[in-house]
C-alpha cells in the first residue's frame, strides 16, 4: 500500500511500532495521532500492522460509555483481546476527539461520561492486566502488557496540536503523562489526492469488471471533480472512494451538481 503525503510522520510512527515489536512490548510508546479527516490515520496504522505482522484491535471512542452505563463500555470493547492468544497487539482508538463533547458543555452527564472513560483508560494504561466482559455476562482478567495504544482523532483539523492544546480540549493531565507522544498528519494537497487516485486499488477492481473502460479517462474525469471541490473537501482522501463508486454507477457521466451533493462542505466544531 502506498502512503501519500505523510512520509515524515510515517517514518516516526514506523520507528515507534518497530521499537514496540523488537522489544517484545517491553517498551510501549503509546501515542496520540492527529490529523484532518481522510489524511490517513487509520490507513497508516493498518499498513504498519500488516508490515510488522501484529494483532490489531479497533475501538470507536465516540461509542464508549463509562463502566456501569448501558452501552459499549471499555471492558466490552477490549473483550476481543481475550482471544488474541497474547500476541503483540496495537489497539487503535479511533475518534478519540469525539469523546470530548462540546456543545454539551453544561451537561453533567457529558462530563461524567468523558471523565469516566478517560479514567478507565488510565487504569488499563497503568496496569499489566484488565477485566473484560466475557461469555455469559461474566468478567475475566486478561494480560495487557503486550498492547500498544494509539489514540486517533481529527480534532477539527487543527494543525500542530500540542500537549497543552490537548489539555485545553479536555484530556486529563494524568492521561497525557502516560500518552505523551503526539504525531500530526498534514492536510492532503491536491497533488496528494491525484496520486492516491492513480494508485487506488478500488479503481483497479472496477476496471477489472469494466474491461472496456479506459483508466486514463476515469482518472482525468475524477481529477477534474477533485480540483473543483478541493477547497470545500472536509473528508480528504475518502472522497476519492465515493467519486470512483459514483463514476461507475453513473456510467461515467458525473455532473458537477451530483459531485457537490456527495461532498461534505461543512466543518465540525469541537
Amino acid at each position: 500500500m502506498k502512503i501519500v503525503g505523510q512520509e515524515e510522520t510515517m517514518r516516526e510512527i514506523t520507528r515507534v511500532i518497530e521499537i514496540f515489536k523488537t522489544s517484545e512490548a517491553e517498551i510501549r510508546p503509546h501515542f496520540i495521532l492527529t490529523g484532518p479527516s481522510g489524511s490517513g490515520k487509520t490507513a497508516i496504522t493498518k499498513h504498519l500492522i500488516e508490515k510488522f505482522d501484529l494483532n490489531f484491535l479497533e475501538i470507536n471512542a465516540a461509542q464508549l460509555t463509562k463502566e456501569g452505563t448501558s452501552g459499549n463500555s471499555l471492558s466490552k470493547a477490549l473483550s476481543p483481546l481475550a482471544n488474541s492468544q497474547n500476541r503483540l497487539t496495537v489497539c487503535f482508538v479511533d475518534e478519540w476527539d469525539k469523546l470530548f463533547i462540546s456543545g454539551n458543555s453544561n451537561s453533567s452527564l457529558a462530563h461524567e461520561t468523558t471523565n469516566g472513560v478517560q479514567n478507565e483508560f488510565l487504569k488499563v494504561l497503568e496496569a499489566d492486566e484488565t477485566s473484560v466482559f466475557a461469555d455469559y455476562g461474566k468478567y475475566m482478567n486478561i494480560n495487557t502488557k503486550n498492547v500498544l495504544f494509539v489514540f486517533a482523532g481529527a480534532f477539527n483539523g487543527e494543525e500542530d496540536i500540542t500537549l497543552d492544546r490537548l489539555q485545553e480540549l479536555g484530556i486529563k493531565t494524568e492521561f497525557l503523562g502516560r500518552v505523551g507522544l503526539v504525531y500530526g498528519l498534514k492536510p492532503l494537497t491536491l497533488d496528494n489526492l491525484y496520486a492516491i487516485l492513480e494508485d487506488s486499488p478500488l479503481l483497479e477492481k472496477y476496471l477489472a469488471l469494466y474491461k472496456k473502460v479506459d483508466k486514463e479517462t476515469v482518472i482525468l474525469d475524477i481529477k477534474k471533480h477533485l480540483k473543483a471541490t478541493f477547497e470545500e473537501n472536509t473528508i480528504g482522501a475518502r472522497t476519492i472512494t465515493t467519486l470512483i463508486h459514483k463514476w461507475f454507477l453513473k456510467g461515467g457521466k458525473l455532473t458537477d451538481e451530483e459531485v457537490k451533493e456527495i461532498t461534505f462542505q461543512k466543518s465540525l466544531e469541537l
